[in-house]
């Protein structure tokens, strides 16, 4: 009988559904039989529905963080982790993270509890959140420590990879394509009308983000935009998903903002939903002005739709997988340049790009084989 390989996820969960957890949970509830995937994440789950569903398929969850806690020092994170795989014994250890220290420590850990295969991933190319000189000071001082600690390293592009691994050569990292289900995004004429109808926003130029609210996503740079756009097309809107969770401060100025605009009736803040690749369908165009990506799964996701896609030049190239896809400063000066680029795009014909987001190996399919291909 063939033998069960036993992996850990280590720092995924569900705050905000962003992109890790939605590729981890991929591969998860696709995967073929012989691998045992289970989670540790330092922060719950939000949504017990998420717990379930992993559950149901197979995969527990482990905290390892404090109760009640919200900031939790990498030596109790690190000393939690080893308690964890001193009880449970796995022959792999994903360690996600967008920081070398956090991934450093949990590295430490596996080390220390004799785990054969320690993996880290990539995720970003800065940090977000509080405390970011802080962060970047630490990362910069520790990530010369995971070549000494990992077996194999992997990036979801190679700007992430360059901010991980400076000292690891370029074809000892395997990059890893965040690629989303091509069908479920597939350009669909008919949802597109449902749902420009259900939005009341069927005669609208809708102009479309999706990301939780956060430093990297830059949403008060979409408000500018916004401003601008508005004079040169009177019928525009600004459809924002995305979480606040945790992030209260930049939703409340974001608010602010658009208040201040008078823009109120312009932008519709939608929250999350579990019905993204519906809401692209009725997008026009799709801004992501962020200050810092990995490569953003967004991004994919609005190409698989079909969708004109304007990004930040802070945004890897890589990013870039159909032709109606742009790249533009976010400068002062930058904001017309992108209200220009939106009504120039917004007149392009919506394609169907199903056939090459697959040639590229975007789908979810290859993902999830190329994840598995790790635990080797």
């Amino acid at each position: 009988m063939k033998k069960m390989k036993e992996i850990l996820e280590v720092n995924v969960d569900d705050r905000g559904c962003g992109g890790v957890f939605s590729l981890v949970r991929s591969v998860i509830l696709n995967k073929p039989e012989g691998y045992h995937m289970d989670i540790a994440c330092i922060m719950p789950f939000s949504e017990e529905k998420h717990v379930k569903e992993l559950n149901d398929a197979g995969c527990q969850i482990y905290f390892i963080g404090i109760e009640g806690q919200h900031h939790v020092s990498m030596k109790d994170l690190e000393k939690n982790l080893y308690a964890l795989l001193e009880r449970h014994h796995y022959e792999y250890v994903h360690v996600h993270s967008d920081t070398a220290y956090r991934m450093a420590a949990f590295g430490r850990a596996a080390k220390r509890a004799g785990v054969p295969h320690i993996i880290f991933h990539s995720h970003a190319t800065d940090v977000d959140g509080n405390y970011r000189r802080v962060k970047k000071i630490l990362h910069l001082r520790y990530r010369g420590q995971l070549k000494k600690l990992g077996t194999r390293f992997v990036a979801c592009s190679r700007l992430a990879a360059q901010w991980m691994y400076p000292e690891i050569p370029e074809d000892q990292v395997t990059i890893v394509n965040n690629g989303v289900d091509l069908k479920r995004f597939r350009f669909d004429p008919e949802v597109r009308k449902e749902e420009r109808n259900r939005l009341g926003l069927s005669d609208a130029l809708v102009v479309g983000t999706v990301g939780r609210f956060s430093y990297q996503k830059n949403q008060e740079y979409m408000i500018d935009i916004l401003s601008l756009l508005v004079k040169r097309r009177p019928d525009a809107k600004l459809l924002i998903v995305g979480s606040h969770d945790g992030t209260d401060d930049i939703w409340n100025m974001v608010r602010e903002k658009t208040a201040a605009a008078g823009l109120d009736d312009r932008v519709i803040f939608y929250g999350t939903s579990p019905h993204v690749e519906r809401l692209m369908q009725a997008m026009d165009v799709l801004i992501l002005p962020s200050r810092f990506e990995g490569l953003p799964v967004v991004g994919v996701e609005a190409q698989a739709a079909g969708l004109p896609c304007i990004f930040s030049d802070r945004i890897t190239r890589e990013t870039k997988l159909t032709d109606n896809a742009e790249f533009i400063g976010i400068g002062p000066e930058d904001a017309g340049k992108w209200a220009e680029e939106i009504c120039r795009m917004a007149e392009l014909p919506r394609m169907d790009t199903y056939e090459r987001l697959k040639e590229e190996r975007f789908d979810l399919s290859d993902t999830i084989e190329a994840f598995l291909n790790l635990y080797v």
